[in-house]
Formats: structure tokens, C-alpha cells, sequence
């Protein structure tokens, strides 16, 4: 009876030392700038609801292209870690209608999905993270999103490629890829 009561006592324990603790998803910020990675049986939450703003599907256009995107709201889990985050789907047509990029049917886990990752200490801005088609030659980086009016209805949509070394075994002739999306808030974006 002894031992059974000791056992107990001892999944108990471990039980409880697994809590989870909740942070709020605005503090994933802090994280990063820390270097110290996020602490075991984290679960960075949107208990501000700071990320429902951007959820729906908005349009815009940019130098002939229509841009098409899907923004969704997400948990993840990674291990120990879990964290409510926004994934973006896009599409993207040229003036004539014809599809230049489309991921609205692939996996969330494919590397051409754009993931979220924290927003500005303001918390006027999202940044997610984006590797493209030919990404090892330059179109990769990270976007930002933010929302231009009280209704939240306009969004802009910036981008900044990762500086990275290319080389002639991945970019033939060092050609750097076409980018996804203009660099800076170059699109205006319309929630549908």
C-alpha cells in the first residue's frame, strides 16, 4: 500500500511539473530578442485576439498582378511548445488571368506556406516567414502585414528577402530568383 501511495504521489508530481503556462502570442517578440529560445510547456496564445484581424481573404493588385491571400488562424505544436499563429495561402494571377503561383491546396507544413512568427513591440505589425520557389536564390524572407484603418478592411503587405550568399550550384549564372512579393509596403490589400 505503501509503495502504490508513494507511486501516485510521484505521477502527481510529474503531472504538475508539466503544467502548461500560457503567454500571450504578443510576447513571442520578447522571446526572440531574449536568445534564449521559448521556455518547455509554453503555449503562445492569442488571448488578445490581436491575430482574428487578420483572418479572411483579401485582395489587392501590384504592378499587373493580382494578389490573392488567405490568411487563416493556426495552433501549432512543436514538442513542448505551442503557439496560435496565422498562416497565409496566396495566389497570384497575371492581368490576363492566368496563374503565376497558387499554394490554396497544399499542406500547412510545406515550406511555401507563409507561417507567422511575432508581431512589432507596437503590435502594429505581423512578421511571418516566406521561402518561395528558388528560395536558396533569394526568394525567402521574412513578410510583414499590417492593417491600415479602424474597420480593419485595408491591409498592407511588405516584404524583406534574407541576405544570403547564393551560389552557381544552386543559381545558375548567380541569377538571383524573381521575388514573390515587392519588397517594402508596396501592396494595398482589401479584406473580401
Amino acid at each position: 500500500m505503501k509503495k502504490i501511495f508513494i507511486l501516485g504521489f510521484i505521477i502527481l508530481s510529474t503531472i504538475s511539473c508539466r503544467a502548461q503556462t500560457i503567454v500571450p502570442v504578443e510576447k513571442m517578440g520578447d522571446y526572440i530578442d531574449a536568445g534564449d529560445g521559448i521556455p518547455d510547456n509554453t503555449y503562445l496564445k492569442d488571448v488578445n485576439n490581436l491575430l482574428t484581424k487578420f483572418v479572411g481573404t483579401w485582395k489587392g493588385n501590384y504592378q499587373g498582378k493580382d494578389y490573392t491571400l488567405y490568411i487563416s488562424k493556426t495552433t501549432s505544436k512543436y514538442e513542448t511548445i505551442t503557439r496560435d499563429r496565422l498562416l497565409i495561402r496566396y495566389l497570384i494571377t497575371s492581368s490576363n488571368g492566368s496563374v503565376l503561383e497558387n499554394t490554396q491546396s497544399i499542406p500547412d507544413n510545406s515550406p511555401y506556406i507563409i507561417a507567422g512568427s511575432y508581431f512589432s513591440k507596437d503590435l502594429a505589425v505581423y512578421a511571418l516567414n516566406f521561402g518561395g520557389k528558388n528560395s536558396l536564390c533569394g526568394n525567402a524572407g521574412t513578410v510583414f502585414i499590417r492593417t491600415k484603418n479602424a474597420a480593419n478592411t485595408l491591409m498592407s503587405l511588405g516584404f524583406e528577402p534574407n541576405k544570403i550568399m547564393i551560389s552557381e550550384d544552386t543559381c545558375p549564372g548567380f541569377k538571383l530568383a524573381e521575388l514573390t512579393f515587392p519588397r517594402n509596403n508596396s501592396i494595398m490589400l482589401t479584406k473580401q
